[in-house]
């Protein structure tokens, strides 16, 4: 079994390294000035208790109760960490590495504070920025991990439920 599916992949490969030639004369069509436009998922984690937007090329890998890992299909470093349970420590960092920010629940008349932490990862000093806060209802510390303009989106769309 692993032999045809070894001998299927081999094939497809090798047939899309080939050109293909096409005996007909055609003129090439004209380019679009404007780039699609992402399709956005917007998802209720309401275990975190809450909302947020992302763009299609982000795929949930991994979840659970307390989480999901979600990943680029266009680009492997854009990764997002969608993480809540009791008591997430807050990381020690100087002030100049750490943003105050406020999100609103859906209904838009409750606020609550968060902090965004710029940091960079023990493992091989790649930066990372960590926005952390304590849900209201829930009681559950949220922490949304990532880097980049996705990670940005991501973390600008977040409403509580």
């Amino acid at each position: 079994m692993l032999a045809v599916i070894a001998a299927l992949l081999v094939g497809f490969n090798l047939g899309r390294s080939f050109p293909k030639q096409d005996t007909e004369d055609t003129q090439p069509s004209p380019t679009p000035l404007t780039s699609p436009t992402p399709t956005i998922a917007y998802l209720r984690a309401t275990a975190c208790g809450i909302a947020f937007q992302y763009p299609n090329s982000l795929t949930p890998i991994e979840s659970s109760d307390s989480g999901t890992i979600y990943a680029s299909t266009s680009d492997p470093d854009a990764t997002v960490l969608v993480l809540c349970q009791n008591e997430i420590p807050r990381i020690p960092l100087t002030p100049d590495k750490m943003e105050a920010r406020t999100l609103r629940a859906a209904t838009g008349s409750a606020t609550v504070s968060a902090t965004l932490y710029h940091d960079a990862s023990a493992k091989d000093g790649t930066p990372i920025d960590k926005l952390i806060f304590t849900h209201p209802k829930t009681g559950l510390d949220v922490l949304i991990g990532g880097i980049g303009p996705i990670y940005q989106q991501f973390i600008a769309s977040i409403s509580l439920l």
